[in-house]
């Protein structure tokens, strides 16, 4: 189904009630798996619904799995960690999720009126996340999936992480109807090269770490870790290339700031900081190095009045939409390289091989590989038309 008519059906849905209790008020958002409204409670209760695509609700385990990874969030027991308060069923079977209603904007939403934050903005928000997935890693929770549109800015100056458990949910659907190599869901221009790769095995806390510092990357200068005109293209860079240094697109930046957020992408994830609470004590000594005063707490008025000093000249920025994908890495035995099947949330799909140029395989294997694992400086990307 396109884009516009799961919208159009999500639509339809407004001034519903939902097991005869929830009033919906109206579509506030939609992404590659679920709807999310905002709704009323017969006792008054405001509250967003996240409703599962009719797609993926016509299959049980996805249904149970769309419940129980609902809860992952309650699960790492931090406030910034959106809270999910029940949920429920539609008469069709439908699951959806209750959660609390948002107040504010996310990040992303913030950065298509601004382009970019001034550093002290951009520390304040990747402090709060890493406090979230610092609590997260700690139980063995790793997001997968961190990126401007999952962090929400509220208005009372708090920050939140949305959406823990759901990349999980989407890459578990479709291994279930897979029996290729390797596979893996995220969002193209946030995957670390392990994520990117299809090395599922691999994907520990430091893969959100990257992410951490992509999103930094993206706030501080308006543009991806790794540009293309496609988000194919961005992904294959992603398995394939060294991030660039943040200076290299804001050269005015104070180097404490450069220095945080050039580890965080470090393409060897020994290379990063080992863990959310190790970056989150280099972010506030940085803040406070640059700053001269100690990072502040969530006061409302940090984020909006720290935003204010744009650090220097904007470059034109990569305007194409980012989208979710799906990665299948497989052996091409015959020609001793790996097919990659992209396929973002559009429905668009492309195939690419990969191969060294010296003729040897790849180091993309599919399967978990030594931490050495380097950048592909030396191998060909071919996309294949058929």
């Amino acid at each position: 189904m396109s884009k516009e008519a799961l919208r159009s059906k999500a639509q339809e849905r407004v001034g519903q009630v939902f097991a005869r209790k929830w009033h919906v008020d109206r579509l506030l958002d939609m992404g590659g798996m679920a709807t999310v409204y905002v709704a009323t409670h017969r006792n008054g209760n405001r509250v967003a619904i996240k409703v599962l695509h009719a797609l993926f609700a016509e299959q049980e385990e996805t249904r149970r799995r769309f419940l129980e990874e609902g809860y992952v969030a309650n699960t790492v027991g931090h406030p910034g960690a959106v809270r999910v308060l029940d949920d429920d069923v539609l008469d069709d079977g439908t699951p959806f999720l209750v959660m609390e209603l948002l107040e504010g904007e996310s990040l992303e939403d913030r950065l298509k009126k601004r382009t970019v934050l001034a550093p002290p903005a951009v520390m304040f928000i990747a402090d709060r996340v890493l406090d979230v997935l610092a609590n997260a890693h700690e139980k063995g929770i790793i997001h997968r999936d961190i990126k401007p549109a999952n962090l929400f800015l509220t208005r009372d100056g708090g920050v939140k992480v949305l959406d823990f458990g759901l990349a999980r949910v989407r890459e578990r659907t479709l291994q279930g109807s897979l029996t290729r190599t390797g596979m893996v869901i995220g969002t193209a221009s946030y995957m670390p090269p392990e994520q990117a790769r299809a090395k599922r095995d691999l994907i520990d806390a430091r893969t959100d770490i990257w992410a951490v510092g992509a999103t930094m990357f993206k706030a501080l200068t308006g543009r991806y870790v790794h540009e293309g005109d496609t988000v194919q293209e961005r992904l294959i860079a992603a398995m394939s290339q060294r991030a660039r240094s943040v200076a290299a697109l804001q050269p005015n930046l104070p180097p404490p700031v450069v220095e945080l957020v050039d580890r965080a992408l470090q393409f060897q994830m020994s290379d990063r900081y080992g863990d959310a609470r190790a970056m989150q004590a280099a972010l506030r000594r940085a803040y406070e190095a640059v700053e001269k005063r100690p990072l502040p707490g969530a006061e409302p008025i940090v984020i909006q009045d720290l935003q204010e000093d744009p650090v220097s000249e904007v470059p034109p920025t990569i305007t194409s939409f980012d989208l979710s994908v799906s990665v299948v890495f497989e052996p091409d035995l015959k020609n001793d390289s790996i097919v990659v099947d992209i396929e973002d949330t559009e429905g668009k799909q492309e195939r690419y091989e990969i191969r060294r140029k010296t003729g040897e395989m790849p180091a993309v294997r599919p399967e978990p590989a030594e931490e050495g694992d380097s950048a592909l400086s030396d191998v060909s990307i071919v996309e294949i038309d058929e």
